[in-house]
């Protein structure tokens, strides 16, 4: 019963997307995709109470984590920027958890078996894309407070650790999931989408790089939409190159974060400038590999499945 489950949501998906294209994606086409995509939301939460259960547990826990956060910059710092955390982070969060509570039904394993419970794994990365927009409150004041620093330090390990961490246990515990996939993707893309504007509001790095991160995430994202409603649902693999500059752009920005947030006296000003220009040349590769991809499918060549920058 929960096979059949499984492929009738895949069915579901595939006739959505072919009426789609059918009618040249019109507005009334996007509109009907959106309403019953919304009433299977419905379906699959109240079919999933076990499942729902658990999600509530991660909602809870994560809105007492931030909490903390701006309870931590109204005690050490001014209301002002407590108010401003929290008027940034609430519309965030209130989005994650929609997201997260209309794709329930993606809770499923390879061979499409729905798990009874949110996993571990897919609660870290909801954890990271929640509290993401949080890591720019420290950034707007520099230097930041001598108490406030080394703890945001520590909030920024932990969120970082957390990609892997996710990764690990659904390899560990074989519960890789469709939803996991898609909220590792997210969380990744928003956790340094808001470092690297926090890095640029504090004056620590130069405004072409924060735009080529902002051109570049889009591209991605879209490029994936349309091999989506073009191709149909299927996996997707980052590529060599996309693995590459995340990798990279994770590892010089949390460098960089930490000589801003504490008073080390590395990395020097001289590695933070050939960071950067390495940053250039390795995001400017992956966009016009993107590019690339993009004019593949248009003039009608195969795209290699299962790869996305």
């Amino acid at each position: 019963m929960e096979e059949t489950s499984h492929y009738a949501v895949s069915a579901f998906t595939r006739k959505l997307i072919d009426e789609i294209a059918q009618s040249h994606f019109s507005l009334r086409a996007w509109l009907i995709f959106l309403s019953r995509s919304w009433d299977r939301s419905l379906e699959d939460m109240r079919k999933s109470p076990a499942r729902m259960r658990s999600s509530w547990y991660w909602v809870a826990a994560v809105a007492a984590m931030g909490a903390a956060i701006i309870l931590l910059a109204l005690w050490f710092e001014t209301t002002e920027r407590a108010l401003t955390a929290l008027v940034l982070w609430l519309p965030w969060y209130a989005g994650a958890v929609f997201f997260l509570l209309t794709h329930l039904g993606m809770v499923d394993d390879s061979q499409g078996m729905p798990h009874q419970s949110l996993l571990p794994a897919n609660g870290l990365s909801f954890l990271r894309l929640a509290l993401a927009p949080l890591v720019l409150w420290p950034c707007l004041q520099v230097p930041v407070n001598v108490i406030t620093g080394p703890i945001f330090v520590v909030f920024l390990a932990a969120l970082s650790l957390s990609d892997l961490l996710d990764g690990w246990l659904a390899r560990r515990q074989k519960s890789c999931t469709r939803m996991g996939r898609m909220l590792d993707v997210l969380a990744d893309l928003a956790l340094l989408t808001f470092l690297a504007a926090g890095l640029y509001l504090a004056g620590v790095i130069p405004g072409p790089l924060l735009l080529l991160l902002i051109v570049r995430y889009p591209v991605l994202l879209i490029g994936v939409l349309v091999l989506y409603f073009v191709r149909g649902p299927r996996p997707l693999r980052p590529t060599l190159i996309g693995r590459a500059t995340t990798f990279a752009t994770s590892i010089v920005l949390l460098t960089i974060a930490l000589k801003t947030l504490l008073p080390v006296s590395w990395p020097t000003t001289l590695w933070i400038e050939w960071s950067v220009w390495f940053l250039y040349v390795l995001i400017s590769v992956n966009i016009l590999y993107l590019i690339q991809l993009a004019f593949a499918w248009a003039s009608r060549r195969e795209i290699p499945d299962s790869q996305t920058g």
